[in-house]
């Protein structure tokens, strides 16, 4: 049940882009922490797992953690990545660390492609996007 200063419910859907990545698998284990029982989580097709499967499989009689791989670049990937969902951390980047064009295309171009599948999906209550400065 939703209580009266929250956003949404235990239960209500929740995406975690760069699930699988140091800061990801923490905001993962807070939300669960915090009664949280519905999260996706959107990995790159080669991303290590292991620590997010850990804790999918400590967790799973109380919450459906469901890991999802996929790629932000493509527009079609993201529509699934948001479908159904009622808050977006969006914590997937790319440094770029060879060209300032692959950062612009693994950054900007992707939350814009997040950004736009939310807005085709009309359901998503927030969207909170992390980066840092290597970006």
């Amino acid at each position: 049940m939703k209580s009266a200063n929250t956003i949404i419910a235990p239960n209500d859907l929740i995406l975690v882009t760069g699930a699988a990545g140091f800061i990801g698998a923490r905001v993962v284990q807070i939300l669960l922490g915090c009664g949280f029982r519905n999260l996706r989580c959107f990995v790159r097709p080669s991303s290590n797992c292991e620590e997010l499967e850990a804790i999918r499989d400590r967790n799973r009689e109380t919450a459906c953690v469901e890991i999802v791989k996929g790629n932000l670049l493509s527009p079609e990937d993201c529509l699934a990545a948001v479908k159904d969902v009622a808050v977006v951390y969006h914590l997937a980047a790319g440094r770029g660390e060879k060209l300032v064009a692959d950062a612009f295309m693994n950054s900007v171009v992707t939350t814009r492609n997040l950004l736009k599948a939310c807005h085709l999906q009309q359901q998503v209550k927030r969207f909170v996007s992390i980066s840092s400065f290597s970006v």
